[in-house]
């Protein structure tokens, strides 16, 4: 079977990154693991001071971040406070589900960009990223060097090389980053 997936290229395309070394170990491949910069601690049970109550964002408001924002409303102690999406539309679209449970209303912050100035704010301490896949990688990365924590739906990144950008980016910034 391996050599009949090496004679595919299915090998090469378990990355799809062009710089993923791999090597041949007691018959099952093993990809090798980048050098770590010196210093960085890795984030295995990295954990916070428990908070009464999460600051929520969410970016990416199209098909999946709709019914993300409406169970989001009905978890104790979440406060959703911005709304992002390309378009405008989308984004005050689901102010409907926060009055529908109560709650005040979102701030709304869309076009390209938009994401990036949710992510200046102080006052959230959660990304949660419902955007189109190519997107998760740099807008995780980004919130989290602007100190937020960050969900993403799936998939976290395409290749092996954003999934470390991803896991260097949250032990650099001691931020939790989930799928």
């Amino acid at each position: 079977i391996v050599a009949v997936a090496m004679s595919l290229g299915l090998a090469e395309a378990q990355s799809l990154s062009k710089s993923t070394t791999w090597h041949w170990e007691g018959g099952t491949i093993v990809v090798d693991s980048p050098a770590r910069p010196e210093g960085q601690e890795h984030v295995l049970g990295l954990a916070l001071e428990p908070m009464e109550r999460v600051r929520v964002a969410f970016v990416g408001l199209g098909m999946r971040g709709p019914w993300a924002v409406m169970r989001f409303c009905h978890i104790p102690g979440v406060e959703i406070v911005a709304l992002c999406d390309y378009d405008r539309q989308r984004a005050e679209g689901c102010q409907q589900f926060l009055r529908n449970a109560g709650l005040m209303p979102a701030d709304i912050y869309h076009g390209a960009k938009g994401y990036e100035e949710l992510c200046q704010r102080d006052d959230i301490d959660l990304v949660y990223i419902v955007t189109p896949w190519l997107l998760h990688t740099p807008m995780a990365v980004y919130a989290m060097e602007c100190g937020k924590h960050v969900a993403v739906e799936v998939p976290a990144a395409f290749t092996l090389e954003e999934l470390w950008q991803i896991i260097d980016t949250s032990e650099r910034t001691r931020k939790h980053c989930m799928m």
